[in-house]
């Protein structure tokens, strides 16, 4: 639509969307199968306890979408906002009325011409080390896909095209992840070991190139992290940094007619953390602060190595019916004394896989009917007392999508 007397035109969209799935075992009180958390078998209470059903409708979204032209050589200034009611505090607001609070996905602004002087995005936008935006594949959960790396953040991203090729780099929002035997350090919470601190932007870049039978991209990133202990005794006191990286790549393949797509993907980086949230989240680092004998003096800090892959097919049986299924892996590799860890030792996680099927139908093309199969699996690094070595979850997962 455009707003009269102005040549700024405004798209308001997105969709209404009920989720429902039953979980075939482990309990798991959640809306997504989150890997590096999947309950202990054998061990936790939640993997005791057996699956249950539950539906909502907080991954409902709106967006709006705003352009303005300026001229032909500058471009057009667009305006972005996406939000959706997956911003929940208390799971028990079920019992009343499921209200679920609002959560900002995307609020960024861009302007100018990419194929000319080049575009720049500001604001909360995708990573440019996220691959989720050039995904084709879809899924009826709500999950990031396994492997693969879906962080929305603040961040300043300059992109230029040539031809069919875009170079696209930025300066994005640092939250760095230390784990040690005490706890998670993040930048807003002390895990034990200190605060981990955001010194210096994270720095992405971004290759993608598109032709008529797919794309190739490949992505990287670079970031600095730190932990500082500013304990009451001097002697306690320490500062510890290392540099992360993570590098990607990602490609997909049209054929018969474009009713056949297969992508794949892979990560792979030292510290690459919660940009692997499926795979690393909490674990870009890890410190041997506080182990037993330990002083501030001898305190390091060591990134985690995680490698993650994820293949995948879509087949459109007819245009408005489509299967999507995919395998994903990943592994971790962390210093030896990680496996001293004792509070934490339960999401030290070394290996972990997923797989999943789904068929997707569209009886008018608003409305989206979808019936989906997940499997995911943990393998722990260290085995517990109890002899648990890792867990397994298993869901069916359904929806029903209406757009506007």
């Amino acid at each position: 639509m455009r707003i009269p007397g102005t040549d700024t035109s405004f798209k308001l969209y997105g969709f209404a969307k009920l989720h429902l799935y039953g979980d075939l075992g482990p309990r798991n009180r959640s809306d997504t199968i989150a890997l590096p958390s999947i309950p202990l078998s054998n061990g936790a209470l939640g993997a005791r306890t057996p699956g249950d059903v539950a539906a909502g409708a907080r991954y409902s979204r709106v967006n709006l979408d705003v352009r303005t032209p300026i001229s032909e050589s500058f471009g057009t200034v667009r305006t972005f906002f996406e939000v959706d009611f997956a911003g929940q505090s208390d799971l028990t607001s079920q019992t009343t009325a499921s209200s679920f609070n609002t959560r900002l996905r995307q609020a960024f602004g861009e302007f100018g011409k990419a194929d000319a002087w080049g575009s720049i995005v500001a604001g909360q936008t995708y990573s440019l080390y996220s691959e989720s935006t050039l995904n084709p594949l879809r899924s009826v959960s709500d999950w990031t896909m396994p492997a693969t790396s879906s962080v929305r953040q603040a961040a300043v991203q300059y992109s230029k095209s040539f031809g069919s090729t875009t170079l696209s780099v930025g300066l994005e929002n640092p939250y760095y992840d230390v784990i040690s035997t005490a706890g998670t350090s993040y930048p807003d919470s002390n895990g034990g070991a200190g605060f981990s601190l955001s010194g210096a932007p994270d720095v992405t870049a971004r290759v993608l190139w598109r032709g008529e039978s797919g794309f190739f991209a490949l992505r990287g990133m670079v970031r600095n992290i730190e932990i500082n202990n500013e304990a009451a005794v001097p002697a306690q006191r320490y500062d510890a940094s290392t540099l992360g990286y993570g590098i990607g790549a990602s490609g997909a393949l049209n054929l018969l007619d474009k009713r056949l797509t297969l992508f794949a993907t892979a990560n792979h980086g030292s510290g690459i953390g919660r940009y692997l949230s499926t795979v690393s989240t909490g674990v870009g680092a890890v410190t041997n602060f506080g182990l037993s004998g330990v002083t501030a003096q001898r305190a390091q800090i060591d990134t985690v190595t995680a490698t993650a892959g994820l293949v995948g097919l879509q087949y459109k049986f007819l245009p408005n019916l489509q299967s999507n299924a995919i395998v994903a892996a990943a592994s971790l590799n962390y210093p030896n004394y990680v496996t001293q860890f004792t509070t934490t030792s339960s999401v030290i996680n070394r290996s972990l896989w997923a797989t999943s099927v789904n068929l997707i139908y569209s009886p008018v093309p608003s409305v989206d009917l979808g019936i989906e199969y997940l499997h995911g699996s943990r393998m722990l690094l260290v085995t517990d007392a109890n002899g648990v070595v890792g867990g397994t979850a298993d869901r069916i997962q359904g929806m029903v999508l209406v757009r506007f």
